[in-house]
Parts: C-alpha cells; sequence; structure tokens
C-alpha cells in the first residue's frame, strides 16, 4: 500500500510538472507573441506616419507646384509680352477709352524691361478708370511718366500719354 501511495504522488508529481512546464511553454509562447505583435503595431504606425507624411508631402508639391505657376505667369518673356498688351487693350474696352500704343521697346541687354508708350482718349472720368484698372494689372509695371490734355472739338475730349516700363521682365 505504501508503494502504491508513493507511484500515486509520484504520478501527480509528475503530472503535475508537466502541467506545469506545459502552463510555462504556452504562456511564454503567448508572451512571445504579444511582442511579435506589439513590433507589428510598432512597424504598422511607423508605415501609417510615413505614409500621411508622403501624402502630405504630395499634397504640398501640388499646392506648390499651382503657386510656383501663379509666380511664372506673374512674371512675363519675350514672347509673353502679347498678353500685357491685350491685358491693356482689354482695360481701354472696360474704361471705354480708345487705346492707341505708339511704341514698345524692348532692349536686348540683360536686366533692361521692356517699355511701352501708348495714349487713351475719353472724358476725364474714363481715363482716371483706365489709370485705375492700369495700376491693377497683374503685372508690376512702373508709370514712367502720364500727361494729361484737353482738347476742345466740338466737345471737350481728355487725351493722356503714358510711358510704362514692365517689371516682372525676364530676359
Amino acid at each position: 500500500m505504501k508503494n502504491k501511495f508513493f507511484i500515486t504522488i509520484f504520478i501527480l508529481f509528475v503530472l503535475f510538472f508537466l502541467a506545469s512546464a506545459g502552463w510555462f511553454y504556452v504562456f511564454s509562447k503567448i508572451s512571445f507573441e504579444k511582442k511579435e505583435i506589439l513590433e507589428l503595431r510598432k512597424t504598422i504606425l511607423l508605415n501609417d506616419k510615413k505614409n500621411n507624411n508622403e501624402k502630405s508631402l504630395s499634397h504640398l508639391v501640388d499646392s506648390l507646384k499651382n503657386e510656383k505657376n501663379a509666380v511664372d505667369s506673374f512674371f512675363l518673356k519675350e514672347k509673353d509680352l502679347i498678353r500685357l498688351i491685350k491685358g491693356l487693350e482689354s482695360i481701354g474696352e472696360s474704361s471705354s477709352v480708345s487705346l492707341e500704343i505708339s511704341s514698345v521697346s524692348i532692349e536686348k541687354k540683360t536686366g533692361s524691361k521692356p517699355s511701352f508708350s501708348f495714349n487713351v482718349k475719353g472724358t476725364f472720368e474714363q481715363i482716371f478708370k483706365y489709370l485705375y484698372f492700369l495700376e491693377n494689372l497683374p503685372y508690376l509695371i512702373t508709370i514712367d511718366s502720364v500727361s494729361f490734355q484737353k482738347t476742345e472739338d466740338p466737345a471737350p475730349i481728355w487725351q493722356a500719354l503714358f510711358s510704362i516700363k514692365l517689371e516682372s521682365y525676364e530676359n
């Protein structure tokens, strides 16, 4: 009977040891898997941040392209000078004056700016309106001189002689 008792205790001890080893193995495996899951979550978060940063940079580059195009449209080259002339004519129509461009001077020297001479005819209010529109053109211009003259034909008509220089010009 003593042998059965010791055998039973020995078997219980072995079973307890095997159960403890099994639990230890299962818990260590679970702990290892938890660590791997945490590392994968960290990697996923880092990749999400990288993706968000890349998207933000992409949007920034797109917005900078739009701004660059806007700035580039502000600076005219020799082939784009017709846009300025069309702008002068357009504001002439808007302010109801008659416009006559008398000269356009473009020097090939570096740093030189194109200059334009023209005259407008209309009432004083129309010429003043033209001057206002001229100042608000989307190009950087310098008005070198303006001279107003009043003629007394059958009706009083004003004439203004303008001399301007295009500052937003690239050679």
